[in-house]
């Protein structure tokens, strides 16, 4: 299916400003809307911008390295349609991770990663990318 959506059509200067540092500060206001995914290493949830009610998809993904105690961690969040959010909702905990990598390849996503080296890093990148987790 070919995204014809714009970044203009997502969000507001709240939620997708030009700074990846200033959407990640921004998303810790998020409103939770639906939990689809709940396991320790692997957390996928639909989260509102409270300014705007904008959905995003929010992926959490951690993967036990046993290296010094800090594991590497990625979230990545983006935008999605009422109809996506729709969809997700009712497939719930049986979402695959290949159906969640095919929502909106072309959209602006916002990805946070916590290497276990400690160097965090926020991004403006696009598409779902679901990191390693275990």
């Amino acid at each position: 299916m070919i995204d014809t959506h714009t970044p203009l059509d997502f969000g507001c200067g709240h939620c997708q400003p030009d700074s990846a540092e200033a959407a990640a500060e921004a998303t810790r206001g998020f409103e939770f809307v639906h939990r689809l995914i709940d396991e320790s290493h692997y957390i996928v949830s639909i989260k509102r911008c409270p300014h705007c009610t904008q959905a995003y998809l929010s992926v959490f993904t951690e993967t036990i390295d046993w290296i010094g105690g800090e594991d590497p961690q990625y979230r990545t969040l983006l935008p999605i349609t009422a109809d996506e959010t729709q969809m997700l909702a009712a497939h719930g905990e049986r979402v695959s991770d290949s159906a969640l990598n095919a929502l909106g390849p072309q959209r602006r996503s916002l990805c946070i990663d916590y290497p276990r080296d400690g160097g965090k890093r926020m991004f403006w990148n696009t598409g779902m990318c679901i990191g390693p987790h275990d």
